[in-house]
């Protein structure tokens, strides 16, 4: 058998001073600083995460009627991360079959699913969550009537944004 030292070298950037220190947020994604291929080249995919995925493309494809998926409490930014692969391959289909082949096979008709999203730690946005959310989709005045007094919008109101339209909404 051979010595852990040898299964088990480290990739080169984790003793890059400027790269080890880094822990993505959800605003790295919905901003498009998140690379998808030093992502998926960085990362393993867990079995939570596998299960995310294959639930979530599933939706996304129409196959299943579970529309919210609520991630339990992971170690150490094991949601946000979760909810970052979900995004990158609902925004890049071109890296699904490689970073999914094993375990799910997606409908190559499902195209580029807008990602949108919110992070807690962004709890002063002007517009309230919605108000957020409609400006990633480039319809800020969507919910225009909800903005003074700030109050949040009916379901039919949020239909009328997506309409049309696949949507990842991301919360977290």
């Amino acid at each position: 058998m051979k010595p852990l030292k040898q299964l088990c070298v480290p990739r080169g950037n984790v003793f890059d001073p400027q790269k080890r220190d880094t822990v993505l947020d959800l605003l790295d994604l919905i901003e498009k600083r998140v690379s998808p291929d030093e992502f998926f080249s960085e990362n393993y995919l867990t079995e939570g995460m596998k299960a995310l995925l294959e639930q979530a493309f599933r939706r996304l494809e129409g196959k299943s009627a579970q529309g919210v998926f609520k991630l339990k409490q992971a170690m150490g930014g094991g949601k946000t991360h979760n909810l970052l692969a979900l995004g990158l391959l609902a925004r890049h289909p071109e890296l699904r079959d490689r970073v999914m082949a094993k375990l799910y096979q997606s409908d190559p008709s499902l195209g580029p699913v807008d990602v949108i999203g919110f992070s807690g730690r962004e709890s002063d946005a002007p517009l309230g969550l919605w108000g957020a959310l409609a400006e990633q989709l480039g319809n800020r005045d969507h919910f225009k009537d909800c903005y003074a007094p700030l109050q949040a919008p009916g379901q039919k109101a949020w239909e009328n944004l997506f309409a049309g339209k696949t949507v990842l909404v991301l919360l977290d």
